[in-house]
Order: structure tokens, then sequence, then C-alpha cells
């Protein structure tokens, strides 16, 4: 039989199979249709809980109110006290110990404190003592009583070994704390005049001791407060030692100004044993610390300017042995500097400035993520890397979600806070979170992935705080409520979540696309009361998905259900199988979601057939 007589056999499309596995995270910056298959250009409430399971997505936690004071949380604290942890609440002008945490009942907060400023706070515990700044106050609390830290605040001893006409050795310096010091003299036995280190000093009461016998004022002497001299009624005695100091003068010296340069501020950071201050509107561009070991102490000599008193210190935070600063944005100066703990033959340890060579200022707040310094710029998030004394190259960390980020009402105002291994980015009520574990290279270095989370907000109440502790992430309020992350609902509400596939091609956008009815399927995670809805977009519908079915991990929901869009097996029920009929498409789009009460779920990924058809015509 001749060739030509051969019948040729039928050719059989291959189709074209999409895997959209290894879920990455949003990318909120490319057009739907240029969005790489394992993100998602629209997902809402969706993460990786690393804590279980990390491979899939799964809906966020829901959170539980625990309380509600009724004004503005501006600051949680968990205090390890005594082997034990006090909670403590900043909330409008209150400082509240919440005793019986995590009840929620109002007789279980106990007021500790009244006039609070109504700002955030920043607390750190030093020595078992508990600190606290709002930009107003810097208490202490001890687990008993909170108070001033000034009622306690070291006295310095400014001047030893001075004569009764003056002289001697500077000692210590000014404690900017408080208006206290003390002078310490060498008696001659002669002299009833003795003139201090400071004129017009206080009218506190000035305490006096010679050779350990405390005297009394206006009884054994007196005082010319505007000259700084102090009268004796009998010339105090010479020492037993030979040139020993054995007059001791304790007295106030008020300097304006002087306490506000640190009660003032709103930034902290405890480094290298001695706490860091800045953040005071009146000296935008200065670093205050205090002395060894000690937050009551902070000298009017210790402080550092960096840059330009006219861009102001926005963050600090310390990284790599090094304390962070990070200015806000300057045309004429670099806005990072960074201190390195340097030891001088004359003043001991100290902390000289220097300056970076990065220019784009920080636009709120800095985070040491994992070891990666990351500040909040008003393009995103930037993260430093590479040799900080010569190159710091500057990378951006946020570009897939930029777009969304950026615009939001209040991103000056956003706070960064560390949460099992996520960056929490709270903007405008709103979290963004880069994922630590999830790391791409883009175009100028590492970046992250990141999820978006909202729901939170309501009409009567914003969140405005995130507090985290050993694992557990509180929410404040404006409202005063302070809820928990946890559960499978918003406080009594369905959690709204989603995640949608990038719109499809399947790598041919000239093409006209049949989809394969048999070709398609969802792997879901198992988790307890799951249920899981599935929908569908093509460049035919516009802007809507159209609900396809719906999956429970108990079964079935058999409402509104079309038999001829789903398949299931009691075999495996962690696979969803959906015949996704569709002809003359361009592209498609999956979307994934719950919008029921206590109704969460976890995928895995999903697959998509199609065959090509004809070049699209207009």
């Amino acid at each position: 039989m001749s060739s030509s007589n051969m019948l040729s056999p039928r050719t059989v499309a291959s189709p074209i199979t999409r895997n959209y596995n290894n879920l990455a995270g949003v990318d909120f910056l490319n057009d739907s249709s240029r969005v790489a298959l394992n993100r998602s250009p629209d997902a809402l409430n969706m993460y990786k809980n690393y804590t279980s399971s990390g491979e899939c997505l799964q809906t966020r936690p829901g959170y539980r109110e625990l309380a509600n004071l009724n004004d503005n949380v501006f600051g949680i604290y968990f205090y390890e006290y005594n082997k034990g942890t006090i909670v403590v609440v900043h909330s409008g002008t209150k400082l509240y110990k919440w005793t019986n945490y995590p009840s929620s009942n109002i007789e279980d907060f106990e007021v500790l404190y009244d006039d609070m400023n109504r700002r955030k706070s920043v607390f750190f515990v030093f020595m078992n003592i508990l600190y606290i700044l709002d930009g107003k106050n810097y208490l202490f609390y001890d687990g008993t009583e909170v108070k001033p830290v000034s009622s306690k605040a070291y006295i310095p001893t400014t001047t030893i070994g001075r004569e009764p006409s003056g002289g001697g050795e500077d000692y210590q310096t000014i404690n900017v704390l408080q208006p206290k010091r003390k002078n310490q003299f060498v008696a001659d036995g002669k002299s009833t005049k003795y003139v201090l280190d400071a004129t017009n000093i206080d009218t506190d009461e000035v305490i006096i001791t010679v050779n350990d016998v405390t005297l009394v004022e206006n009884t054994d002497f007196t005082v010319n407060r505007a000259l700084g001299i102090i009268t004796f009624n009998t010339a105090p005695e010479e020492p037993s030692l030979s040139e020993r100091d054995n007059v001791y003068v304790e007295f106030s010296k008020t300097i304006d100004g002087y306490i506000n340069r640190i009660s003032n501020c709103t930034l902290v950071q405890v480094f290298d044993n001695r706490v860091f201050f800045a953040g005071n509107p009146d000296f935008g561009n200065a670093l205050f610390h205090c002395k060894l070991e000690e937050p009551s102490y902070v000298s009017d000599l210790d402080y550092y300017q960096d840059g330009m008193d006219n861009s102001a210190i926005k963050s600090i935070c310390v990284g790599n042995n090094l304390l962070w600063v990070f200015k806000e944005s300057n045309q004429q100066n670099n806005t990072i500097y960074y201190h390195t703990p340097t030891l001088d033959t004359t003043n001991g340890k100290i902390y000289p400035s220097a300056q970076g060579n990065i220019s784009i200022g920080c636009y709120s707040d800095s985070c040491n993520f994992n070891d990666d310094i990351v500040f909040m710029t008003k393009n995103g998030l930037e993260g430093i890397s590479g040799n900080i004394q010569s190159e710091q190259v500057l990378t951006h960390r946020s570009t897939l979600v930029d777009s969304k980020m950026i615009n939001e009402s209040n991103f000056e105002d956003t706070t960064l806070i560390e949460w099992q291994g996520y960056l929490l980015c709270l903007v405008n009520g709103k979290i963004f979170l880069a994922d630590s574990r999830q790391l791409f290279k883009g175009i100028n270095g590492r970046e992250y992935e990141w999820y978006y989370w909202d729901g939170f907000s309501k009409e009567t109440s914003k969140l405005e705080l995130l507090r985290e502790y050993r694992g557990i992430l509180l929410l404040g309020f404006s409202n005063g409520r302070i809820g928990i992350l946890e559960g499978t609902n918003d406080n009594g509400e369905p959690i709204i979540a989603y995640w949608t596939t990038p719109r499809d091609t399947f790598g041919s956008s000239n093409h006209y696309k049949t989809t394969n009815k048999k070709g398609g399927i969802i792997k879901l995670k198992q988790i307890p009361n799951s249920k899981v809805k599935i929908a569908k977009k093509t460049n035919k519908m516009m802007d809507e998905y159209k609900y396809i079915a719906e999956y429970a991990m108990t079964g079935f929901d058999f409402t509104n259900i079309d038999f001829n869009n789903l398949d299931f097996s009691n075999k495996n029920n962690d696979y969803l199988v959906t015949k996704i009929k569709e002809k003359k498409i361009i592209d498609i789009s999956m979307k994934i979601y719950t919008d029921e009460l206590d109704r969460p779920f976890g995928l895995y990924g999903l697959t998509l057939e199609a065959y090509l058809g004809g070049y699209v015509k207009r």
C-alpha cells in the first residue's frame, strides 16, 4: 500500500498546566497579569503560620477583646517582677496595673499614675526597675508604686577637696534629672564662711554634715542663697586625717529646662549598660545618655549632636554593636548616624558620633529585624547592608507592597514591631507583614515577601498599638479596647480572608484558551471547622469573581452548589477537584476565600489546565 493512502493519526493538543505552588506573598506593585504565579495580586488576611506548618497559607488569627478602658491605649508592657509578670497599661492620662490579667473587669485595673501624656509611651527595664517615658514624664515603677525618676535621682558630688574660699577639684557633673548636688570641703579650723560652687541656689533646705555630725540651718549656720555662701556660727574643726574632706554640703540649684531634656524625650534604647534618650522636640538632633548602669543620672555634658538641629531624630535602634540614629529628611546633610563604644583615656567610655553616607530620611520608625537594620522612609522600608565604615549600601525591602502602604493615611505614624519572625508594620490601623523566612533577590539586593491584614479597625475604633510578649500579640485601640490575637473570628465578627491568583494567560496572551474541566485541583490544609469558597474571574467578567463552590472539612454545604462544577472523593479530603469550563478566554484568575464566622482555611496550592485556541481578534 502506498504511503499516500495511509491515514494520519489525529493530532491531540496537549494542555498547558499551571501550578500555583510554593505560595510566597502579595504583589501590589505589578499588574495582575504580570504577577508571579506563586504570589497574589490581591490577598487579604492570609499568612504562613510557622508555629504549625509554614508550607501553606492560612487565615490569620482573629482577635478577642480582653478589656475596655474607654480611652486611647498608648502603651502596654509586660513587666517581669518578683518571679511573676505585671501587665502595665497606659490609657488616656492614666497608667494602670492590670491586677488580674487577662480578666476583663474594670475593677482589675489599678491606677498607678494619673498624669500621663496623651501620646505613645515607651518602656524599658533596667536593674529590675521599670521605667516609662511619654514625652512629658520620666517615671519609674518598682512593683509597688510609680514615681518621677527625679524623686530618687542620683545626687552627684560636683566638687571635692574644696577650701572654704573655693577651688577644689571638679568631681562629678550635674544631674539634669534633679537639682540637688553636693560640695565637699576640707575645714581649716578657722573659717566660718564657705563658698559653694554655685550662686542663686534654691530655697530648698541645705543639709550640712561636719565630722559626721548633721547641723541645722538657722541654728548652726545660715545661707546666703544669692551669693552661695554658708556662714557657720562656729568654725568647723579640721579633719582628723590631714586634707581629708570633712564638711559635706548638699543643696539645690535648679537650671531651667534641665529636667525637660529627658522627660520630653519620646525615644529610648538600652545600649552598652546605658540608656540613650532622643526625640525631644526642643533638642531635635540631641542624643542623651545616662551614666553607667544608672538611669537616674544623666549628666548635663553627656549628649551628642547628630547633624543639624533642623533635622530631628525620628528613631534609634541597636544592631551590630552600634547605636543607630535615624533622622528625618534633610536636603543638606546625611541622615543616618551611628555611635560606637570607645575607650578614652580622659573620659572613659564615650560614644562618638559617626556620619553615615545615606541621605534618605527616616519617616517614622526603625527596627533591628533579625539583625537586619531597617527603617521606614517616605518611599517604604529600607535596609542597611555592607561595610558600615565605607559602603553602607541601602537596599529597598518593601517593593511589593509600597503602592498600597505608603499611600495610607497617617503613613508618617507607622510603627514597627517583630512577632513570630514577621516584621509588623502598623499603618493607619492596617498591618503589613514582612516575612524573615521568605526572601527574594530584588533589583538592588534581598527583599522580603509580604502579607497584608485588615479588618481590625471599625468606625468607632482604630487599631493604634501592637505589643508582643513571648509570642503573644496584644492590640490596643483608640477607644480603649485591648484585644489579643487568637481565635477564628474578630471579636464575634467573621474574618474576611482570601487569596487570588494572577490573571493568568497561560504564557500566551495572544491566544484564546479553553480550560480543561478535568485539570483543576486545589490542595487544602485540614483545619478543624474549616470551610473554603472558590470563585473565578476571566477577562469576560470584568472585575467580578463568580462563585463556583465551597468545601467544608466536615462535609459539603449543598446550598446553591452546581454539581457539574464540583467533584469530590472521600479518599483524600484535603483535595478539592474543581471542574472549571471556560471557552475562548484570554485570562483567568481564581479566588479562594472565606467570609463566614469561625470558618478559617489553609491553602497549599492549586493547579489549572487549559488548551490554546486561535488568535485573539478584536
